[in-house]
């Protein structure tokens, strides 16, 4: 059995009905519109002084396979005032400020001692903008890569201190982030998601190493699997535009150079062309079928990245994470905790895997003792599934020894839900419709009953 992360993604999954192929499927939902963002980074309102020494980072920005020269290097934090938000910086329109630092001849820089940290936790992501990516060549004023380096100041930042910033890069980070990210100085979430913003951030390291540019990322989990040659095919895409003199593509009619190629093909959702090719790959994360035989034909005439998908592209390009668990067995029911631990329902094994949000398996839990399949997940983190009778599962927040529940006119259940107050409503073979409180009591000695609510299949949860 396998599980599929995929993004484009937010963090809360979507189930899909994808059992027939012994497969269980998390499609993240990809967010509509984002317009054509300027090169130049994005001045935010002041905010008061610095709280946190900024670690030394030293790295080199690639084209394709070779150096990019007098490339600028700004050094942003994510926001935390919404989705696509900026951080509101204090020094400037990033963290470096006026601290300016340009890669040299053979693409290296250093921002070392050049900046501080919002905090400690700040998640933070490097940008390449401009430069020259061939020898002698013009400037292309269309570049823009980027790296997600992670928390400031953190023993996992400093692993990765020293940073390669390519197309592979950029196409991880923004995969990763899109949910996230409007554009290349807008990357933040809610006040109630930071959770899920640094899950992203950690998500890039799976895909691609930032030690050395290339696939796989060193936080892979073990037997988990990656799409190599669709990751490097997108790299490709826009390899042809960053190793160039730049172009354009007003109102979508191309140059003919590859940047105005790459940009007549990739509009957002409001028909609005790119500029640059972070906003291109990031029109791409959230339009994934759009224009998809084309992109690929871009990708095929310049390989600086291999494997690749050749002459077979995907219907849509999106990016998955592919997970082979042990205990998964039979899985037809799945739900995302507020931490972003993934619950698996086994119907074969009756039993119920958790993974945490890094992909690695926490336990199997309630083993012998589930029903059908369903599962869903109270405000505290616990989880709830039916019983292989009259009753009701519940495997504590973090999986642990599981209790169960009966009464309230329970009987064979298909479907779960829990309302905005925590209770839990359960519908199967009894002929109505059974409510518990979060901590099992059941909120009525019978069934709710009505001619619908016959062996029900599916129960929701409306606002009201």
């Amino acid at each position: 059995m396998r599980l599929q992360l995929f993004k484009s993604a937010s963090l809360f999954p979507t189930c899909l009905n994808a059992f027939a192929t012994g497969c269980v499927m998390i499609l993240a939902s990809a967010l509509a519109g984002c317009g054509a963002y300027p090169i130049a980074p994005v001045a935010g309102p002041i905010v008061t002084g610095p709280v946190a020494p900024g670690i030394a980072i030293s790295g080199v920005v690639h084209g394709g396979q070779q150096p990019v020269a007098n490339s600028r290097i700004y050094l942003y934090a994510a926001g935390s005032t919404g989705y696509g938000s900026a951080y509101p910086y204090s020094t400037g329109t990033d963290l470096l400020g006026t601290n300016v630092v340009t890669t040299d001849n053979n693409g290296n820089f250093s921002v070392s001692n050049k900046y501080t940290c919002p905090s400690a936790s700040a998640e933070i992501y490097l940008v390449a903008s401009g430069g020259n990516p061939i020898v002698g060549s013009a400037a292309n004023s269309n570049l823009t890569m980027m790296a997600a380096f992670g928390p400031c100041n953190s023993a996992s930042a400093n692993a990765n201190s020293t940073v390669v910033i390519n197309e592979l890069t950029t196409v991880a980070a923004v995969y990763a982030l899109a949910p996230f990210m409007t554009g290349l100085a807008n990357v933040g979430t809610s006040s109630t998601n930071t959770t899920g913003l640094t899950n992203a951030f950690a998500a890039v390291n799976k895909l691609v190493s930032l030690a050395t540019g290339t696939t796989p990322g060193a936080a892979l989990p073990s037997g988990a699997i990656i799409p190599t040659a669709e990751l490097n095919t997108l790299a490709d895409m826009i390899a042809t535009c960053v190793n160039s003199i730049g172009g354009s593509a007003p109102n979508g009619v191309s140059d003919q150079s590859t940047c105005g190629n790459l940009f007549a093909l990739t509009p957002n959702a409001s028909n609005v062309y790119p500029t640059d090719t972070i906003t291109a790959m990031l029109n791409i994360a959230k339009n994934p079928s759009q224009n998809a035989t084309a992109l690929n034909s871009l990708a095929s005439g310049f390989a600086q990245f291999q494997p690749t998908l050749g002459n077979t592209p995907p219907t849509a390009w999106t990016i998955a994470i592919t997970y082979a668990p042990a205990g998964l067995s039979g899985p037809t029911g799945i739900a995302g905790d507020q931490q972003g631990n993934v619950w698996i329902a086994n119907k074969t094994s009756k039993s119920v895997t958790l993974l945490a949000p890094t992909g690695s398996q926490t336990g199997i839990y309630a083993t012998g003792v589930t029903g059908t399949g369903a599962i869903a997940i109270d405000p505290s983190g616990n989880a709830w599934t039916p019983g292989s009778g009259a009753s009701l599962i519940e495997v504590p927040a973090g999986g642990g020894t599981y209790i169960s529940f009966t009464g309230g006119g329970l009987g064979m259940t298909n479907a779960l839900a829990v309302d905005a107050l925590g209770q839990i409503w359960a519908t199967g073979s009894q002929n109505g419709v059974s409510v518990f409180t979060n901590n099992g009591t059941p909120v009525s000695n019978s069934a709710y009953t009505g001619a619908s609510a016959s062996n029900a299949q599916s129960i929701a949860i409306t606002s009201h």
